[in-house]
């Protein structure tokens, strides 16, 4: 069985063959179990299938948040350190590895393992990745500075999260789509985000299933 994002975007690229790529930006903790579900079971199936059609920016961060001490940062996470150094390895990974589809399947086993950074020496193992520089990275400034550039970026893309994952289509948050039903019972000059309309009824099929 598909799960329900999936079937959103096989339904956008049916209306949308010759649309722009979709841009999928999510925000995500890597010891939320929320997050765990949603990349498990929608985003990894999503991008494995629809990568061609997908824009994929996925970032660990969620409702952290950093402090400078010097010329470093410290870091407190919603569900602790162990998450805070799992979010680290997610942002020297993304740097580090070069193939967007083994970062993704890094990125899917650290999730289904569920140990933030403790899991992932067996992930990188499991893909053919070198993880000794990813560790190097994590364990040093170089990581927390990535981490801090993270949480710069989603408090500049999404100032409203309040909750993980965060989900954006096309910079725009999923929380701040009018739904299917208030677009196509309004006439379209009163629509809100109507660039989204404009361009195709598929992103109406992506907000009904994203969740």
């Amino acid at each position: 069985m598909m799960p329900p994002l999936l079937l959103a975007l096989l339904s956008l690229a049916r209306l949308t063959a010759a649309a722009d790529p979709v841009k999928v930006s999510v925000y995500y903790e890597t010891l939320c179990p929320d997050s765990e579900k949603f990349v498990i079971t929608q985003l990894y199936p999503v991008y494995q299938e629809l990568k061609d059609i997908m824009l994929l920016d996925v970032n660990a961060y969620g409702k952290a948040e950093d402090y400078a001490i010097g010329d470093s940062y410290i870091f407190v996470c919603q569900h602790g350190p162990d998450e805070c150094e799992g979010n680290m390895m997610i942002a020297c990974a993304k740097k580090l590895i070069q193939s967007e589809d083994l970062f993704m399947a890094f990125t899917n086993c650290v999730m289904t393992v569920f140990t933030a950074a403790a899991a992932g020496p067996q992930c990188a193992e499991k893909h053919g990745i070198d993880f000794a520089p990813i560790q190097r990275c994590y364990a040093s400034s170089e990581g927390r500075r990535l981490l801090h550039e993270v949480g710069v970026k989603q408090r500049t893309a999404a100032p409203d999260l309040h909750y993980v994952p965060w989900i954006m289509i096309n910079d725009v948050s999923v929380a701040a789509l009018p739904s299917p039903a208030q677009i196509l019972n309004k006439p379209f000059s009163h629509v809100a985000n109507k660039h989204l309309f404009r361009k195709s009824k598929g992103y109406l099929f992506l907000i009904s299933f994203i969740f």
